[in-house]
């Protein structure tokens, strides 16, 4: 698939992928100066003769980031919420010290804030105080052993917290900040982290969206890197600029540039934190590149699932911590009476450059700007084979970035060295009578916090869970997740000490394995043996669409090449004219059921005339607005879609049959009506039997074939199915087109009574925590 996308995508219409294909190879770093640090009063300066940075003592930002000679920041990075409060600025590690092997500068806030007028969550970022109101304050604390950031701080079903309906952000104080930078000696990058620390005695406090943000680079930076299938020019920021609004601020029609007719949408570059090795940007002219690797994922609240915004137009680069994004990881919120530690980081900024570059010949730029706006554009394939060379050696750095945490050298935070964690193994055996194959093909084992009381209302609490956080919305706790083999077999290494639940899921599997009370001491390793996995199942398997694997991307246009380009609830009416139906048995799901069901376009003005295929080029399909209006009034709105499944029985059925139903996504919010936006109408042969309303995850309106992954059941009077041809339906209702559903698997199991199953509920969710 990335051979056939590069030869569209980047070698253009008319050009000749070459028969023997080599990338550019690498400079190699051969300086090896000492770090040196340079104190200018309101700053400090970091060079090791690679990477040159200023960081500002107000507020621990860096105001100048410099590689090869080049000033990579016009508008500056820095952490989402800064250090606030009495600030100090100190030295943590002294390169005359250690030979000028490393540096590293830290700017600590201290803000108890007012519990008597906690402010709201969050505030926007640069939350630090002007500095004629900077205070000097004793050193930053060390590591307190054991504070709240260990995963056992937090109680669980036992009772509600305390704490206000509306926590207290950073800005209106109630949480210390203390960031920090670190360069070495011959390293090309450098390190940041940042120490987030509630006291017992503050008010409640949180973050709704916390990043480090490398923000409005310098715009030699024009080729965006995220995945295989993201990686390529982008539009600029003048054409970006001349763009108009469709639907949300974060979504422009083109008007000219390479994309002329085409919607530009952040939101378009996601990922799932934790299967991200390296992202970032590179320079088509001067031949560098900025990334950012995480060397783990146990700061990243949300788990092995966060999907979440990493990168978008005008050179911007995001490692998000928490936030909202995808209904997933939302938030953290601690209350009075909680002593709490949390250490994001040490993140890795890497920065590469080409030895051998090539540049692309005057005749392929003049035809590179003549595709502009053709839905086909001919980007030059030098420009293609430098960025993807410069890519590809971020991800071979990741893997040694990762293999070496956790780090020797962070002192002075809640950070446990090699000797204060331990490593946890297992095996997970299936059994299941009726899975095809006994084996994980792709297995996921993590440790979380245990489910916890959340009383602060936001995002966690709009995910369905009511007032249980559960772990793929948790942004409090650290979590630790692997990849396990085919047979069940584990090992995740560098846990915390705390007392966690184990949590697995697998493709082919539907539901998820747990067990809790998981007890992790500090250089104790710890074999878990055999875990025996028994999916639910409510009967006889009859047939499925699909597999369980929490993605839509096994179905039409799901697949990594598609599912990120804006429009698809657009294009489908035209895709679909007639809507699906699928016939067990005969159909293919991978090209027989389109990946989201949305309501049917009720026009096709949305086209752009000129396009040759508008229902699958990549670019140019979109028309032209009207002046600046945005043309979502005119275009947005959908009928209501009805999918047939038509399946054969051979006799007539009695007990309970039970259609459950896995969602990779859902927009439309929490009705509670069959008509509501985003709802989902089950039908057996023409009855009405049930509507299901998903839990909104945001995937259709932000371009993912995921969100948060949930399960739905139907149950139904199994007397409805007959001898001969059935047929079940399932009806999004009218409205915006960007509601409904993505799909991951449906199954309908049948229990007549001749063996015993577990009784499934009548509707919703069947592995939904207890409401408390």
């Amino acid at each position: 698939m990335f051979l056939a996308l590069a030869a569209f995508l980047f070698y253009g219409a008319s050009a000749q992928q070459p028969a023997a294909h080599v990338l550019p190879k690498i400079e190699k770093v051969t300086v090896n100066s000492p770090v040196t640090l340079t104190d200018n009063g309101d700053s400090w300066t970091l060079d090791n003769g690679i990477v040159k940075m200023t960081v500002l003592k107000r507020n621990g930002n860096i105001s100048s980031l410099i590689y090869h000679g080049i000033e990579t920041q016009t508008h500056g990075e820095y952490w989402e919420q800064t250090p606030s409060g009495a600030i100090t600025a100190r030295v943590t590690i002294d390169p005359a010290t250690n030979g000028g092997e490393r540096a590293e500068v830290s700017v600590l806030g201290v803000n108890p804030g007012d519990r008597n007028n906690p402010s709201p969550l969050g505030g926007p970022p640069g939350g630090g105080v002007p500095a004629a109101q900077e205070q000097r304050v004793p050193g930053a604390p060390g590591a307190t052993p054991g504070a709240g950031g260990a995963p056992n701080g937090r109680p669980g079903y036992a009772g509600a917290r305390p704490g206000g309906p509306r926590p207290g952000g950073p800005r209106g104080g109630g949480m210390d900040i203390e960031t920090r930078y670190t360069l070495e000696r011959g390293v090309s990058g450098f390190y940041t982290y940042a120490e987030y620390t509630h006291k017992a005695s503050y008010p409640p406090a949180g973050e709704g969206e916390s990043r480090f943000i490398l923000e409005s680079m310098n715009p030699t930076f024009n080729w965006l890197s995220v995945d295989r299938d993201r990686n390529q020019l982008m539009t600029t920021d003048a054409d970006l600029r001349k763009g108009v609004v469709i639907h949300a601020k974060e979504q422009r029609i083109l008007l000219s540039g390479v994309y002329a007719n085409s919607v530009e949408h952040k939101y378009s570059y996601n990922a799932v934190m934790y299967r991200l090795q390296a992202w970032g940007w590179s320079s088509t002219t001067d031949h560098i590149g900025v990334y950012f690797i995480n060397p783990s994922n146990e700061y990243i609240g949300g788990g092995s699932e966060k999907l979440d915004l990493i990168d978008h137009m005008s050179g911007t680069l995001l490692d998000y911590w928490t936030s909202g994004h995808y209904a997933g990881g939302a938030i953290n919120h601690i209350p009075t009476g909680e002593d709490w530690k949390h250490v994001v980081g040490p993140i890795f900024v890497y920065f590469n450059s080409l030895a051998d570059a090539k540049d692309p010949t005057p005749a392929q730029l003049d035809a590179f700007h003549a595709s502009y706006g053709s839905g086909m554009p001919a980007v030059p394939a030098v420009w293609h084979d430098n960025a993807i060379a410069l890519w590809q050696d971020a991800v071979e750095k990741s893997k040694a970035v990762k293999a070496a945490w956790p780090y020797a050298w962070v002192e002075g935070v809640d950070y446990p060295h090699k000797d204060g964690r331990a490593t946890v193994t297992g095996q997970l055996v299936l059994d299941d009578p009726q899975a095809a194959i006994k084996t994980f093909p792709h297995l996921t084992v993590g440790l979380a916090h245990p489910d916890y009381i959340n009383t602060s209302g936001g995002f966690q609490q709009r995910s369905g869970n009511g007032n249980v956080v559960t772990w793929p919305h948790d942004g409090d706790y650290y979590q630790f997740w692997t990849e396990g083999a085919k047979d069940g077999r584990f090992t995740i290494r560098n846990v915390r000490p705390g007392t966690y639940t184990l949590h697995a899921f697998a493709d082919g599997v539907l539901g998820e394995y747990a067990k809790a009370n998981i007890t992790v001491e500090a250089g104790k390793p710890l074999d878990l043996g055999k875990l025996d996995w028994q999916p639910v199942r409510y009967g006889r398997q009859v047939w499925e669409i699909g597999y369980p694997d929490r993605t839509g991307d096994k179905f039409f246009k799901g697949d990594g090449a598609n599912y990120w380009l804006w429009g698809w609830p657009l294009r489908y009416g035209d895709l679909f004219p007639n809507d699906i139906t699928y016939i067990i048995g005969k159909s293919d799901y991978r090209k027989d059921w389109f990946f989201e069901e949305v309501p049917h376009s009720i026009t096709d003005a949305w086209k752009n005339p000129a396009a040759k295929d508008p229902l699958n080029q990549r670019y140019g399909w979109v028309n032209n607005p009207t002046g600046t209006q945005d043309m979502w009034r005119e275009w947005g709105h959908g009928k209501a879609t009805t999918w047939t499944v038509k399946f054969t029985m051979p006799k007539a059925s009695k007990g309970s049959a039970v259609l459950r139903i896995a969602l990779a996504g859902a927009d439309g919010g929490n009705g509670t009506t069959p008509s509501a936006p985003g709802s989902l109408q089950i039908g057996v042969n023409g009855q009405e039997v049930g509507t299901i309303h998903p839990v909104a995850t945001n995937a259709l309106r932000y371009n993912t074939d995921k969100g948060v992954w949930y399960q739905y059941v139907q149950k139904f009077d199994a007397s409805l199915l007959k001898a001969g041809e059935n047929s079940m339906t399932f009806t999004v209702p009218a409205g915006d087109v960007t509601t409904g559903v993505v799909w991951d698997y449906l199954r309908l199991e049948l229990n007549d009574g001749s063996k015993a199953y577990p009784v499934a509920p009548d509707s919703g969710r069947p592995d939904a925590p207890p409401a408390l």
